[in-house]
């Protein structure tokens, strides 16, 4: 197939906490099925290193601050060791060949760190921790990951703090979110590399203000297609459309359909600002307990 992805690289910035322990878990299961290998990549920052006054000529300035970047990597070592520790309590971990694992640390802004990191590594795929609808706003994670969506040409998964693990059976259904226009044929097409691999589902959802004929007419031309092009495709169409309230209506949707991953393209980052109030639009990227595939059309 065309345009078909592979998954042999995957960077998963971390900060220690609970969703980044999500986060790799989900890398693992991936990396599992595509025998692709991780970067496990934490960024630190330490006021301290900033506010050290330094004197004495440039010589000793340097020896100052390599001495302190030093300490500082020894204490991030440690965290680091502690991290894997308990990310080695899960099966995903004791099940994986250690080898494909690297860890990376590095002093700096994380969201410059990741950019930069990404850039010089470039993984097939970042998978991020975020946190969950009830977690508190101040999660400093939450704003590197849509931080990452919006600028990182890697296609980003983000995983919710309260994402529930059964297995194999998180690995099945996909629903990508499609406004009909030229641009979807392409994206799909891409995005079935990705689902191949995986042996996924699918589930093409158009969320539309109202349930009209032309609506349904673009959904039907959009079976049509997959239906002549890719026979074995695993591809099913959907529409949304004529609530009131469709966070709920999603809600449902994922549900029934048993949704393990939403997607949308980068391009189409600006789909849900035109479909709901902006107040709304972040609401879905954190709404729902599953992971929110974002990647370049």
């Amino acid at each position: 197939m065309e345009n078909q992805v592979e998954i042999k690289k995957i960077l998963v910035p971390v900060d220690y906490s609970e969703h980044s322990i999500q986060a790799c878990r989900y890398a693992l299961k991936i990396a599992s099925k595509a025998n692709a290998s991780i970067k496990i990549f934490h960024a630190f920052y330490s006021p301290a290193y900033d506010l050290i006054e330094l004197t004495g000529n440039k010589s000793t300035q340097r020896k100052l601050r390599e001495e302190v970047t030093q300490k500082l990597m020894d204490g991030e070592q440690d965290k680091m060791q502690v991290f894997l520790n308990d990310l080695n309590k899960y099966a995903e971990l004791k099940d994986f060949n250690r080898k494909l694992i690297e860890t990376e640390m590095v002093p700096g802004l994380p969201k410059e760190e990741i950019q930069e990191i990404t850039e010089a590594y470039s993984p097939d795929l970042v998978i991020m921790g975020t946190r969950g609808k009830d977690a508190q706003e101040s999660s400093v994670l939450g704003s590197i990951t849509e931080f990452a969506i919006k600028r990182l040409k890697s296609p980003v998964l983000a995983v919710p703090i309260d994402y529930t693990f059964i297995g194999e059976g998180n690995l099945k259904h996909l629903a990508y979110l499609t406004d009909f226009d030229e641009s979807d044929f392409l994206s799909i097409k891409k995005l079935m590399g990705f689902t191949n691999l995986l042996d996924m589902t699918i589930h093409c959802l158009h969320i539309g203000g109202k349930d009209d004929n032309w609506e349904r007419l673009k959904m039907e031309g959009l079976k049509n297609y997959f239906r002549n092009s890719y026979q074995d495709a695993q591809v099913e169409c959907h529409f949304l459309g004529g609530e009131k309230n469709l966070l709920p209506a999603i809600d449902t949707f994922i549900r029934e359909q048993k949704i393990n991953i939403l997607s949308l393209t980068s391009r189409k980052r600006n789909l849900i600002e035109k479909l709901f109030k902006p107040s709304l639009a972040k609401k879905l990227f954190y709404h729902s307990n599953i992971p929110l595939l974002v990647f370049h059309s």
